[in-house]
């Protein structure tokens, strides 16, 4: 059995969290409990464990300087960060100094417990994470002198020219061909490079998060694959090279694509983003002008896929390079057909006008043209709202307009979605002469008014709404100010509240019926967002309510 300690500075989570799922099922027996993270550390010491279940905010010392403490001592120790929704500014820290996951608390179920700890039985039993793959490449931090030389041949020769599509095209610019990649590192022998090319946008960051989204990326390619690797920012896009020498035995697409899955997960729970990897073929490190193209293209052509973040290139080490594609003419957009659709009400003309021209760009795979295309829909529109004075509210914000809206939209039938949303709100708002959520929020919003007593999240949300997990965060956030957890916690809390002032119902009932399966975390989270705990506020209601 495995060993596991529980840390959280209430009791009653502590006791919440020994119950919410069978641990011997798993493999585990909670060996222990601590009140915040010295007294863990101390147990620790004394009684080493193989799984840590920590808050992030603890007293005394908190949840990421134990993570810090801990991992210092024992590598191969896994731990699991537990945190509010509004707390993200400390996640990159968790991914940075060694956090297996990161659990948000209005998430925490027994469902969503127990698909981390399988997640986790296969990281134990087959470096999961791409911890075996780093080891060899890396062999165990011996061979660490060969990334100096590699980081400045990305840092100087690489990123210069490393722009996103819709600035120079589809391919970008080549590398200085006066700067020669460094010779292959003697301990590698055989092994082949492969480059990761990489890009995310980060307007969604933080000042704190920005500063440290760079480090936290490039900690997590080295831990997966032994890499060097350099980033920098481009106004709101973070851009991103990596360097691995990856062994003949691990050059197969699937042990490469593994580990670049498992960090798009961790930057999108740690960050909210959306985070783009290109990976090119393996081959000779004299060919690091060919692969970083091979991985430029593997990343752009993600934009035309359905929900797939990493992109492998099909060629191999052979493989020519590819010439770069001729340009690819955009489709037209007619602002007089446009603004007769709206006039008319033809909602299904209008829908397949804007099927039609998005297939196209779909068979033309040009990133460029699609930008273009997408900006000359929001320029029409824009035109259009003006020409009938119509509402600027919610669906028909101001910021509904922004160019820089097709960076955030991660794929072609994101862009087609948006576009389409907002012709039909342009279209409603002139027949009713009002403007509302578009019908994609307004539908997320009827669904956590409906269902927030059920184990509900975003992805349900997004299955419900018929639309993509990323599109929906993004939507959401754009036209209610706030991201879908948050806005489901204080629906959640705001019902709860209502229990506890017309009924008699126990702390662990209502917390059931709004939604908790977790009693003792329904309590943590009631305090965190109402400022008071649950049985204050039911004193104080009850003592405020009229004779």
């Amino acid at each position: 059995m495995k060993k596991l300690l529980i840390v959280d500075d209430e009791y009653i989570v502590r006791l919440g969290l020994k119950t919410i799922v069978d641990w011997t099922a798993f493999g585990y027996t909670v060996a222990g409990e601590a009140g915040n993270g010295r007294e863990a550390l101390a147990f620790f010491e004394k009684n080493p464990v193989d799984l840590i279940l920590a808050d992030i905010k603890m007293p005394v010392m908190d949840g990421l300087a134990l993570t810090e403490r801990i991992r210092a001592q024992n590598k191969k120790v896994k731990i699991i960060i537990l945190s509010h929704y509004d707390e993200f500014s400390y996640a990159q820290e968790a991914v940075k100094l060694g956090a297996f996951r990161y659990i948000l608390k209005s998430e925490l179920t027994r469902t969503n417990l127990e698909t981390v700890l399988k997640s986790l039985h296969l990281s134990f039993d087959d470096g999961g994470s791409g911890a075996d793959m780093a080891a060899e490449n890396d062999g165990g931090g011996q061979k660490t002198g060969w990334k100096a030389p590699w980081e400045a041949f990305i840092e100087t020769a690489l990123l210069p020219g490393f722009l996103r599509g819709a600035v120079d095209g589809d391919s970008g610019r080549p590398p200085s061909a006066d700067i020669l990649p460094p010779s292959v590192p003697p301990p590698f022998n055989d092994a082949r490079l492969v480059l990761f090319s990489a890009s995310c946008r980060t307007t969604t960051l933080l000042n704190e998060a920005r500063a440290k989204f760079p480090k936290t990326v490039q900690v997590l390619f080295e831990e997966a694959y032994g890499a060097a690797g350099r980033g920098r920012y481009c106004d709101d896009d973070f851009q991103f090279i990596a360097a691995a020498f990856v062994s003949p035995a691990l050059c197969a697409p699937s042990k490469i694509e593994k580990p670049c899955i498992q960090i798009v997960k961790n930057l999108r729970q740690y960050y909210d983003v959306n985070f783009f990897i290109g990976v090119s073929s393996a081959s000779e490190s004299s060919a690091a002008n060919r692969l970083l193209e091979e991985a430029h293209r593997a990343r752009i052509a993600c934009f035309f896929r359905t929900k797939e973040f990493v992109g492998i290139s099909g060629e191999s080490q052979a493989t020519p390079p590819t010439p770069p594609s001729p340009p690819v003419k955009k489709s037209a957009i007619s602002y007089e057909k446009l603004v007769g659709f709206i006039e008319a009400g033809q909602k299904e003309a209008m829908l397949e006008y804007i099927q039609n021209i998005f297939r196209e760009l779909r068979e033309g795979k040009s990133y460029a043209a699609s930008h273009d295309v997408f900006i000359d829909f929001l320029s029409a529109g824009k035109l259009i709202h003006g020409k009938f004075r119509l509402e600027g509210k919610a669906s028909l914000s101001e910021t509904k307009f922004r160019r820089d809206v097709f960076y955030d939209l991660p794929f072609i039938g994101d862009a087609e979605m948006y576009i389409y949303e907002l012709y039909l709100s342009l279209l409603s708002t002139k027949q009713d002469g009002k403007a509302h959520y578009s019908h994609i929020v307004k539908k997320c919003i009827d669904f956590i008014h409906s269902d927030y007593p059920h184990n509900i999240g975003l992805a349900e949300a997004a299955k419900k709404a018929g639309v993509s997990h990323s599109y929906l965060s993004f939507i959401f956030k754009q036209e209610t100010g706030v991201n879908f957890n948050a806005a489901l916690a204080q629906h959640r809390i705001d019902e709860a509240k209502k229990l506890l002032a017309s009924t008699s119902l126990k702390i662990y009932q209502v917390a059931e019926k709004v939604g908790f399966s977790n009693p003792y975390y329904f309590s943590k989270v009631f305090r965190e967002i109402s400022g008071s705990a649950c049985r204050e506020y039911r004193d104080r209601v009850s003592q405020s309510a009229p004779l």
